[in-house]
């Protein structure tokens, strides 16, 4: 009997939708691979978020998920989210770095959870800002809609900067 289907199913959707061909289109890697560090900062209009917070945002809750997994295993806690950071914080950090960030929080929860029988889905962890006990299950799938959300934000983000030609 094969004890980590969906594990590994919620493995292969996270690898997917950021390094392979996607039904939707682009994956992750794709929409933001060519975007230059002045473009990924850029907002299109005040109130949307730049492509380098969307990236930043979408990393925090990666992290806080594999902290999750990790401190109901006993893994030493790593990292800290920051859930929303201004563009003026991230530019200190630098293009480059938050995609390899972003990149790094992937790798980390698939790492995380590969080794793990289906089992594990059922365990849960309270949320924060809840009372509330969710399953592992319910966090991952969490983190692959949270993704696809913002993988379209990233798309209507870049239509707008090539609209306005604010690309470089």
């Amino acid at each position: 009997m094969y004890i980590n289907m969906m594990v590994d199913y919620y493995s292969q959707q996270l690898e997917a939708i950021n390094y392979e061909a996607l039904w939707i289109g682009n994956n992750v890697m794709e929409k933001i691979g060519g975007l230059s560090e002045k473009t990924a900062f850029i907002q299109p209009i005040p109130e949307i978020h730049s492509v380098a917070e969307l990236i930043a945002h979408m990393t925090s809750l990666q992290i806080e998920v594999a902290n999750k997994i990790r401190e109901r295993h006993s893994i030493q806690q790593k990292y800290q989210p920051n859930y929303w950071r201004s563009n003026e914080e991230l530019k200190t950090i630098g293009w480059k770095q938050l995609k390899e960030e972003y990149e790094t929080s992937i790798v980390h929860l698939s790492l995380y959870i590969w080794d793990k029988p289906d089992s594990f889905l059922k365990e849960t962890y309270t949320e924060d800002n809840h009372k509330t006990d969710y399953p592992f299950g319910y966090a991952l799938e969490g983190v692959i809609h949270h993704i696809l959300y913002h993988l379209g934000q990233i798309g209507i983000t870049i239509k707008l900067l090539i609209a306005k030609e604010l690309h470089v």
